[in-house]
């Protein structure tokens, strides 16, 4: 079925490890009729954590898309690692996301995952909504957690739904918009009277009043008049308030239990911003070009995530900006400017993939076995070759040193890790210059795990991994003194030289290290032993210093002198 961009959410799904994401995502996949059990993060079992490595680990390590289309509305949701080691999966889905989807546990509240989704979004000037998760257990405390988030995230903070335990030990929740209360029976929606919860209510719609009224000149003078809104107008203001970043709505309820899915699902179809909405900046010729979401206008697409398959070949996850991607399209790579052979287009639920004639503007699909294009790579039409700009991913600082397991792999590795960089541009592979070492570097050691794992079974490579080796470096710590003496008889008169003394009484020569310039090179003094001099020994001494170029780039200048001195002055005598 195809979609118009107005009836389209992106939404990124963000938050620390563990909060119930994948649990969430999946929830939502089986409300709307898509799968026919709901899956479970712990049996390996979800829609979203496909790969060995998530099933092994019971965690979600790569971005997934997982479609969910309900009551005519197509929910593009980005379930994005919740574990630090794998943040390049929010900084890809960041791309192709216009709203943020902020899970915060109601066991654990208000975390370090969820400050970073919280700033990322922030960032990238993305809508926010938050969802609290387990908001049915026993030891959950939403109050709490709304404190929590009000000192975190500041002001913009609005409850929207709130949950109430009953006399009976269940769980209601209070919809503020309309000031009724529901429980849940088996997953259905249950109307019930409102549940006295003292003066938070009033404390609750006032400040959710002064949110919306925020927004508007004329909803300012209705609050400032007593006057109070209708049902229309909260929802009306509300959504402007969270298009226009000033509001940050919360919702709670249970995935587990399929608790308040409903009235989240609802409200990020009105109140989140729609892929016709989305807009993007990119260059053309040196000039800024705004590309928006018109299905009439030249071919703009985005590559956000790549996926390396031995079987299947690559797969490029792609957001259409503006105009329709078939088959067929005359793409062109904005990046190396060469026409790019598209191949069959594609709809991806998880691992699941599904031929889809074309893909609209504003919606995500994949292209199988592009040729030259990488993730942040734009295709164009070729009338309008416009380049965005590329995800910006974490920097990889944990480094270790790769050593091949078996014999006769060594070819491939370079290979291998190509095409696993391609997949994941977090990974960094070298080859240090000093220890002639193979070095790979990542965000953690799980990620390195991660990544030597998927060698293994994708390619067929098989590599461990050990400490670095150190590229010590010598240098000179102290003064000291020396001599010696160079005797050889080849007939005739011989040979005889004093390396560091002279004869009958020595000029001694004396190395000293020039600490106030370390790393600047060292220096040759003269000591007079008797007002005896011998500067014919002392050209010799300096042959063992870096001359020319190489003086200078060691701070070293050919005359003796250093750089830093006054022009001209040498080193005082020792």
């Amino acid at each position: 079925m195809g979609y118009a961009s107005k009836d389209i959410r992106n939404i990124l799904v963000a938050g620390h490890a563990g909060c119930g994401k994948t649990t969430l995502t999946e929830a939502l996949l089986y409300m709307s009729g898509a799968s026919e059990r709901m899956g479970r993060v712990e049996d390996g079992t979800t829609a979203s954590d496909f790969d060995p490595e998530e099933i092994r680990r019971k965690a979600s390590l790569n971005s997934s898309v997982v479609p969910v289309e309900y009551e005519g509305i197509k929910y593009n949701l980005i379930d994005a690692p919740g574990l630090f080691d794998f943040e390049t999966g929010a900084a890809e889905g960041i791309m192709a996301a216009e709203s943020v989807l902020i899970c915060v546990s109601g066991r654990s509240g208000v975390t370090v995952g969820a400050e970073k989704a919280y700033q990322l979004a922030l960032k990238n000037n993305k809508a926010r909504m938050i969802f609290v998760t387990k908001a049915d257990l026993e030891n959950a405390d939403y109050f709490k957690i709304l404190e929590q988030m009000k000192i975190k995230f500041g002001p913009s903070v609005c409850p929207c739904v709130v949950p109430v335990r009953l006399d009976d030990g269940t769980v209601a929740y209070i919809n503020l918009f309309s000031q009724k209360a529901f429980k849940y029976e088996g997953g259905k929606q249950v109307q019930i009277d409102l549940p006295d919860i003292g003066h938070r209510f009033e404390g609750l719609i006032q400040a959710m009043s002064e949110a919306i009224a925020e927004t508007d000149e004329a909803l300012m003078e209705k609050f400032f008049e007593g006057e109070a809104f209708t049902t229309e107008e909260i929802v009306q203001g509300m959504a402007s308030g969270v298009r226009s970043g000033q509001i940050t709505p919360v919702f709670c309820g249970s995935a587990v239990n399929a608790q308040a899915l409903d009235m989240l699902l609802y409200n990020m179809n009105v109140l989140l911003p729609g892929a016709d909405t989305a807009s993007a900046v990119g260059e053309s010729g040196g000039e800024p070009v705004e590309i928006t979401a018109d299905p009439a206008a030249p071919l703009c697409a985005y590559v956000f995530k790549t996926v390396a398959d031995p079987f299947v070949g690559k797969l490029s996850f792609i957001k259409v900006l503006s105009g329709r991607l078939t088959a067929t399209s005359n793409a062109v790579n904005a990046r190396p400017g060469q026409p790019e052979r598209l191949g069959k287009t594609l709809t991806v639920c998880g691992k699941k993939q599904t031929d889809t004639p074309e893909i609209a503007a504003g919606d995500i699909g994949a292209v199988a076995k592009l040729a030259t294009a990488k993730t942040g790579d734009t295709l164009c039409d070729p009338a309008r070759v416009v380049a965005l700009p590329a995800p910006v991913y974490p920097i990889s600082s944990y480094r270790m040193a790769v050593k091949v397991a078996k014999k006769g792999d060594e070819g491939k590795v370079g290979s291998a890790l190509a095409r696993l960089i391609e997949e994941d541009p977090a990974i960094r592979f070298v080859v240090d210059p000093e220890t002639k070492q193979q070095i790979i570097s990542g965000l953690g050691t799980q990620h390195l795990e991660v990544a030597l794992a998927k060698l293994k079974n994708k390619f067929g490579v098989e590599i461990t991994l050990e400490n670095p080796r150190v590229p010590y470096r010598e240098s000179i710590r102290k003064s000291c003194k020396a001599q010696g003496r160079h005797k050889k008889q080849t007939g005739g008169h011989g040979q005889f030289g004093g390396v560091a003394g002279g004869w009958p009484r020595p000029v001694r020569r004396r190395l000293d290290p020039v600490r106030a310039h370390r790393g600047r090179g060292h220096r040759v003094c003269r000591e007079r032993v008797r007002r005896q001099r011998a500067e014919e020994l002392l050209p010799g001494s300096r042959e063992g210093r870096p001359s020319g170029r190489r003086a200078r780039r060691a701070g070293r200048l050919p005359d003796g002198r250093h750089e830093g001195h006054a022009a001209g002055r040498q080193l005082p005598p020792c």
